[in-house]
């Protein structure tokens, strides 16, 4: 597959807000019904933890199948490609409204999780089409942060919904279903409007083998190879993962158990509260990031998110949680625009986002398969939230220092670069590298950046092989 389209300068308002119309309708509503789905079965059908530790982790333990999604978007027309996102994500979600127990619902839920991860490679794809590098952090922060108070919304009305009907969740998912396939209908008339659609290429569709099952993998552990930079901003995130996998799925058992809140409540100090943060903080998160780029901008977010466990060691009340939830938001913002533009401005071509993206969230499939059982694991074993919430706070700790350290490096490996160029120019070496840190492009200067890290590794490999 090829992308012949090039992003404007300027994308006009009508794309934006589009774009922002399409993602509420597919993504505030696919956000909602799984953060409500564990505190449903906990509630309404009295399931114990582990029970309802499967639906929480569900959503991110089925991002591993991200690879495997986008060998098939790659296969597939765009149009064809969303339809059965809808059919294997949407509908499986939304049937679960027409279940009355935990054992008929949660099929039907790791149906739509599996399906889920096949919006991220269509989603990275659209946004390195239609948005220019030097604003694309700034306006996804305000279609993300835009659908984030949508999310808000819903999840505040749910949450009211159901605290006086307990069986309104029958209209509740399918409801959210009918406006996912309206998003994507509108999603693909913006394909079309801005002539994204026509500019991709479908390769050949060859014949089935055994093999390509296993090439994504393969593809997956080629590209962390080559690409020093992008490998390495992946380990931070396992690492930043590790914490928030801990806290994503303790947070239900906290609410309920720990602090015997109702829907209403949880809604408005744990989710509302959350979002609107987020919502305030991610526009000042997408400039930092076209000014300083992703590791940056990232690990600093990642620092400031070890305020959140240790917060949650002290909260016990609604306006305690509240108060934790807005700092929670208002650090997560710079994970949050780092989450989908890291491997969409390190990708080195616009055909390679996709899979850039696919691998990012294929990662967190595997992170959330390990650590949010072994966070919930522990609070059993010690009967206490404190043990997993301070190893929580500590990995962001440690995910801050890798980012910090990823740019150190980078940015020597760009100065060297710079001197090593000028020098075979007959430049002195301490001009140029004054030059260098004066590039007023930080995109221009990201790709000496990548070439300096490729070249600093195959350097290593040669002294290896010496």
């Amino acid at each position: 597959m090829s992308i012949a389209l090039q992003a404007p300068n300027r994308p006009a308002a009508w794309i934006i807000g589009t774009h922002l119309a399409a993602h509420s309708l597919i993504q505030s509503t696919a956000t909602a019904m799984t953060t409500i789905a564990p505190v449903l079965a906990i509630k309404h059908f009295n399931v114990n933890e582990w029970q309802s530790l499967v639906l929480t982790a569900s959503p991110t333990i089925f991002f591993s199948l991200s690879i495997f999604w986008n060998d098939l978007f790659k296969r597939l027309a765009f149009g064809r490609y969303l339809w059965l996102y809808w059919i294997v994500a949407c509908l499986p979600i939304g049937l679960c409204g027409v279940t009355n127990g935990y054992w008929t619902m949660m099929p039907l839920f790791l149906v739509g999780c599996a399906g889920g991860s096949a919006y991220y490679p269509a989603s990275g794809e659209l946004y390195k089409a239609f948005y220019p590098e030097a604003l694309r952090g700034r306006l996804y922060s305000i279609i993300w942060g835009g659908s984030t108070a949508i999310t808000a919304g819903i999840s505040l009305g749910a949450g009211e919904w159901l605290k006086v009907d307990g069986e309104a969740y029958h209209l509740l998912f399918p409801a959210c279903a009918v406006a996912q396939g309206a998003g994507i209908a509108l999603l693909l008339l913006l394909s079309q409007w801005t002539g994204h659609a026509g500019s991709r290429v479908m390769p050949r569709m060859d014949p089935f083998e055994l093999r390509r099952v296993f090439e994504p993998v393969g593809h997956m552990k080629e590209v962390l190879k080559t690409d020093p930079i992008f490998a390495r901003y992946e380990a931070a995130y396992m690492t930043y993962g590790v914490g928030w996998m801990i806290v994503t799925a303790l947070l239900p058992q906290l609410v309920t158990k720990g602090m015997h809140l109702d829907y209403d409540q949880i809604a408005v100090s744990k989710e509302v509260a959350y979002l609107l943060a987020l919502v305030v903080m991610i526009y000042p998160a997408g400039v930092l990031m076209d000014r300083v780029g992703p590791i940056l901008s990232t690990g600093l977010s990642f620092a400031l998110l070890t305020l959140h466990p240790l917060g949650l060691m002290w909260a016990h009340d609604t306006v305690t949680l509240s108060m934790v939830s807005v700092v929670y938001g208002m650090a997560h913002a710079g994970a949050n625009v780092g989450w989908m533009m890291g491997p969409v401005a390190l990708a080195p071509s616009p055909e390679k986002v996709p899979q850039y993206v696919a691998i990012h969230a294929t990662l967190v499939g595997i992170r959330g398969k390990l650590f949010q059982f072994a966070g919930v694991g522990l609070y059993w074993l010690t009967a206490s939230f404190y043990p997993p919430l301070a190893i929580a706070a500590a990995a962001y700790a440690w995910a801050g220092w890798q980012m910090w350290r990823l740019n150190g490096r980078v940015q020597a490996a760009a100065k060297a670069r710079a001197e090593r160029l000028a020098a075979l120019a007959g430049v002195d070496g301490a001009s140029a590298a004054v030059a260098a840190a004066s590039v007023p492009s930080r995109h221009a200067k990201h790709d000496m950046v990548r070439q300096a890290g490729l070249d600093d590794r195959r350097d290593s490999v040669a002294a290896t092989r010496d």
